[in-house]
């Protein structure tokens, strides 16, 4: 299979002059601006944002819509990508969507986690709870198929924002005897 190299050219934009995307939808919570503020200060910018030219001098994010809300006045880097509006969306609706379908091997992040010397406290602070927090989680996830105890009966689904939120609740819930799990969308 012979596949097709979209980037036309990389360039430093400054991250105010991007146009977001209207159709972006995703929803960026507080932490995960404290997360990326924490990456970015420590490490840097490690990868692009996609954008798509439109052709007048402007462009148009594709991906990379937090990174350019937080740096807003530097320069920021930029894979320009030869697609139409059409593939623009596409790229939108399943890029990141693609990278949340892979499973986490704990031990293996952990033994990345506890090889990372000396980092700032609010970057620790991140690596912490993606050690404690995914292992909390999927254990919390593990379990019979209870499908049937959705028959006839009466659930509440609650929105977190984030997924430590999600864990405290659930052993909240539990402790006080609720019959309760994980749902992750």
């Amino acid at each position: 299979m012979k596949l097709k190299d979209r980037i036309k050219s990389f360039k430093r934009i400054k991250a105010s002059l991007l146009k977001q995307n209207p159709k972006n939808w995703r929803i960026h919570n507080e932490p995960q601006h404290a997360a990326l503020r924490a990456i970015l200060k420590e490490v840097g910018f490690t990868s692009a944002c996609l954008v798509r030219d439109c052709k007048n001098g402007t462009y148009e994010l594709i991906d990379g819509h937090l990174r350019a809300e937080i740096a807003q006045e530097e320069k920021v880097p930029c894979l320009i990508l030869d697609v139409t509006k059409s593939e623009a969306n596409q790229i939108l609706a399943t890029f990141d969507s693609v990278t949340s379908m892979a499973n986490t091997d704990q031990a293996a992040l952990n033994n990345l986690i506890n090889s990372i010397p000396d980092v700032s406290d609010d970057l620790q602070e991140l690596l912490d709870q993606l050690s404690s927090n995914v292992s909390e989680l999927l254990e919390m996830t593990k379990g019979e198929d209870e499908s049937h105890l959705l028959l006839d009966s009466f659930s509440v689904l609650i929105d977190c924002q984030s997924e430590s939120e999600q864990v405290s609740l659930l052993k909240r819930f539990k402790k006080e005897g609720l019959q309760c799990r994980a749902w992750i969308s």
